[in-house]
């Protein structure tokens, strides 16, 4: 690697000596300690590799050994140089440029918010503009600290904030506090959130008025939030309320879910035929300005992707230039069919997972079943999944204080 780095610096030049006896030119110039690598032969002639400094001492070594040499190739600093050289505006035009580059990238011209939740981008964004973090700033005037710390003191949500810069680009990353949700005691009754079968109910305060084995649906109210001033005598006859309280119990009940998927034995599949054609448009404010417009062919079937990018005016953020690429690919359908095994499990998976998403986590799963109905269309197979679980359906409802509760 050295010596490649040596001959580069001081020039290689690669030549073709002809002649009679090309070996004797071989011979004379070792001897006079010029160094030769390289060194190949073929019909044409022997080719060899010398350094710039040697080539111009070897032409009384070609005299003596009757002859002729002609330059192939050559390569090295010397000549990167000389080509340099005669092009001096192309090499003003690359110092001015990195001079302009280096010059750009010390300024911040994006600002990239990051880990914020429930704080509003916004708001930490007009923050960091009044406190001197905005675009078009010289990195080294950017007041890090302060502006960390004046985020801290206007928003007491946030819990940690940093500040770094990727190239043009500042990073304001966000750390927010874990603030403990408040126990909501406001009085409430717990009203059924689905129907069901009721297995368990424990009232923990408030009164409850349903039993094991009763059925209720949505909305009905299972424990009501009062409290008396003494025992119940009578069950039928409630003493009236000292004071409306926050129910609290245990209701599990048995609820049942049904779903159904469906799936097609014969379907149509599009595939990209390879062919497609582009559009592009222009969006200024409210103005919009087709460039390059893609004929509509209603005989065609075609998928569209759309690549928008949008450079907001930074001074100014109500005005923006939007461009719309969007790339039209042609499609060609394909018939494809499957088994009646087959459409029955896509069908199953797809009714499992469509229950998936009404059932909660916490519900213990008591039975399922899987039925193939009997559909007219010959093409279409529904199959249709129940499930049986047990879970907590009671639900919070505030007492408002115009409420009337009914002591029964």
């Amino acid at each position: 690697m050295i010596c490649n780095m040596s001959h580069y610096i001081s020039g290689t030049v690669k030549i073709k000596v002809s002649g009679v006896m090309p070996e004797k030119f071989i011979n004379l110039c070792v001897i006079q300690n010029i160094f030769l690598w390289g060194l190949t032969k073929n019909n044409e002639g022997l080719f060899v590799c010398m350094r710039l400094a040697d080539f111009f001492t070897i032409r009384p070594i070609v005299r003596n050994s009757k002859n002729h040499i002609q330059v192939v190739d050559y390569s090295g600093l010397p000549f990167f140089a000389r080509k340099m050289k005669r092009r001096k505006m192309l090499v003003i035009g690359a110092v001015l440029f990195l001079i302009i580059l280096n010059t750009l990238v010390s300024y911040i011209w994006f600002i990239d918010i990051v880990g914020v939740k429930s704080i509003s981008p916004q708001q930490i964004r007009d923050i960091v503009y009044e406190n001197g973090l905005k675009p078009g700033m010289l990195r080294n005037d950017i007041p890090i600290k302060k502006v960390e710390n004046q985020i801290m003191l206007t928003l007491p949500e946030v819990a940690w904030v940093g500040i770094s810069f990727t190239g043009i680009h500042a990073v304001v990353e966000i750390v927010e506090k874990t603030i403990p949700k408040t126990q909501d005691k406001a009085p409430a009754n717990i009203i059924a959130i689905k129907d069901g079968v009721i297995t368990e109910i424990i009232a923990l305060a408030g009164q409850s008025l349903v039993k094991k084995g009763d059925t209720v649906k949505k909305g009905d109210l299972l424990i009501k939030g009062v409290s008396y001033e003494g025992p119940i005598v009578d069950s039928t006859i409630s003493s009236p309320p000292s004071q409306k309280i926050r129910a609290n119990g245990i209701i599990k009940a048995r609820v049942w879910y049904e779903s159904y998927g469906e799936s097609e034995l014969v379907t149509n599949v599009y595939e990209r035929t390879g062919r497609q054609e582009i559009g592009v448009s222009l969006k200024v404010g409210q103005q919009e300005f087709q460039l390059k417009r893609v004929a509509e062919k209603p005989e065609k079937i075609v998928e569209v992707e759309v690549f928008n990018k949008k450079l907001s005016w930074w001074r100014n953020q109500d005005i923006a230039v939007e461009s719309n690429i969007s790339t039209y690919y042609e499609l060609n359908a394909k018939r494809v069919e499957i088994s009646m095994e087959e459409a029955k499990e896509q069908s199953k998976v797809r009714a499992i997972t469509a229950l998936q998403s009404l059932i909660p986590e916490t519900a213990h799963v008591l039975s399922r079943n899987i039925e193939v109905l009997q559909m007219p269309e010959k093409n279409l197979v529904r199959v249709k999944v129940s499930v049986e679980t047990v879970e907590d359906i009671g639900e919070f409802v505030t007492i408002k204080d115009e409420d009337n509760i009914p002591l029964n």
